[in-house]
């Protein structure tokens, strides 16, 4: 077989939103998702290829790819990995969900008040399931989250003389989350193309620096992985550098989901991090400069102009959507939180995929026609004119830059081609009973019903998909 039939036609990209306790969702549309893509490639007569073969997520997305890849590298089974990714959800000793009695219910302000007028069909009044989410998360924020967070000591800030108005009262720890993280997931996780293995990108945010930051499994052109970062505008720029050649730690998995103000900083290296939804919770841009950059850079030299195409299957926990905004106080913070950390941005970096390599495709055959049309002139001091003058046209630089502040000619924009044959995004449509502080409800009632949720979403949106095989 030619050295042509080895290289892989495609990949297939899976990305996953943060959105704390939401991220159960996600386990419910892999579930679908998984069995849909098997079904395919066995169509195909791709029984063996990797159902995905990279996995980028923000948040509670990087430790749900954390897990699933992890879990992956251990069993060489995506069906099995799935399975323990929703064992890390619902295991009752070992998961994230817990479980609330009514007596820790009834400990919370409110809750009496709700429970008779509910009783009284008082008009206004929440719901039954909505009323328990609403009191779940309050609980979980006053007395902890098992095996998620636990409170810490509120820290008085003194400077403005003004104690009870300054006071952090909602630091918690996320050790109980690491923990769980940790019994679910071998670190550390470094993977390689050359293996065979998933590429796993997680990010996060440079709090000084104001740049997410992106963890790669996969190694760079020399060997090492490290992230390198920071305000481009020429090559001399100041670069910030974070090296992790074992693999990605769990560290950076932490610092991928470390909520502003809830949690304290992550610390790696000298450097404070932040939850990565901050500035991409849908991380697909950066899983496009990644997918080029690496492809073009480094991961396969000897096939370094070729990039296969790429699909992507977008998992967005939060819903896009909500027809007759409500006017109450804690469904206007819901929608304004989901419009915050919403899929913002992905239609149209999609579209600005399409325009380049078109854009490439079409300056790639405008090179083609004129090096055909010198070779057929006869005068050959002519040709040779015309010769040095489109290769002086070839190696004129561009007024554009890369990523990097690199200088690029213009033959350099005809490199890096790849097609993005495939955008699929399947997406929360509930928002019935849903409340504003969702992502922080971890009862076990709430997650199975979002696995389910999942489940449902995931069947609907494939089933309406054309046939593209």
């Amino acid at each position: 077989m030619s050295s042509e039939e080895n290289k892989p036609k495609r990949q297939r990209a899976l990305v996953l939103q943060g959105g704390g306790a939401l991220g159960a969702y996600e386990i419910g549309v892999l579930k679908v998702l998984s069995k849909k893509l098997k079904e395919e490639d066995k169509e195909k007569g791709q029984e063996n290829r990797l159902l995905f073969d990279i996995v980028a997520g923000t948040s509670i997305g990087a430790m749900n790819g954390a897990v699933l890849v992890s879990q992956f590298l251990q069993t060489g089974s995506w069906e099995d990995a799935i399975e323990k990714l929703e064992l890390f959800w619902t295991d009752k000793e070992e998961g994230l969900a817990s479980t609330l009695s009514e007596q820790d219910i009834n400990k919370l302000p409110g809750w009496a008040e709700w429970q008779k007028a509910s009783k009284e069909d008082s008009q206004g009044v929440a719901s039954a399931d909505a009323a328990r989410r609403y009191y779940s998360v309050k609980y979980f924020i006053s007395n902890g989250a098992p095996r998620v967070h636990e409170p810490l000591q509120p820290r008085p800030d003194s400077k403005f003389f003004d104690e009870q108005g300054n006071t952090w009262f909602l630091i918690h720890s996320n050790d109980p989350l690491k923990q769980t993280i940790l019994k679910f997931a071998k670190f550390p996780i470094a993977t390689s193309y050359k293996n065979a293995q998933p590429r796993l990108l997680i990010f996060s945010v440079d709090v000084a620096e104001g740049e997410t930051v992106t963890f790669d499994s996969y190694p760079k052109a020399d060997g090492s992985r490290k992230s390198e970062y920071g305000k481009y505008m020429n090559e001399k720029d100041h670069v910030n550098v974070i090296k992790y050649n074992d693999g990605i730690t769990i560290d950076h998995v932490m610092a991928s989901g470390t909520i502003p103000v809830f949690y304290d900083y992550q610390e790696i290296e000298g450097r404070k991090f932040w939850d990565g939804s901050l500035l991409s919770n849908t991380p697909f841009r950066e899983l496009l400069q990644a997918y080029q950059d690496d492809w073009t850079d480094a991961l396969v030299e000897e096939n370094k102009d070729f990039i296969p195409d790429l699909e992507v299957y977008i998992v967005n926990v939060h819903p896009p959507k909500q027809p007759n905004p409500h006017t109450d106080h804690d469904k206007v913070i819901e929608r304004q939180n989901d419009i915050l950390f919403s899929d913002r941005n992905s239609y149209n970096d999609e579209k600005v995929a399409h325009l380049v390599t078109d854009y490439k495709y079409f300056t790639t055959q405008i090179k083609d026609l004129a090096t055909e049309a010198i070779s057929k002139v006869n005068d050959e001091t002519q040709k040779k004119k015309l010769n040095e003058k489109f290769e002086m046209i070839l190696a004129t630089t561009a007024i554009s830059k890369d990523h990097k502040g690199k200088s690029r000619k213009y033959e350099d924009l005809m490199k890096g081609r790849f097609k993005l044959t495939k955008v699929i995004r399947i997406e929360n449509t509930n928002y019935i009973n849903s409340i504003s502080g969702k992502g922080g409800d971890f009862t076990t009632q709430t997650i199975e019903e979002l696995i389910e949720e999942g489940e449902k979403d995931a069947t609907n949106t494939l089933a309406t998909l054309p046939n593209q095989n």
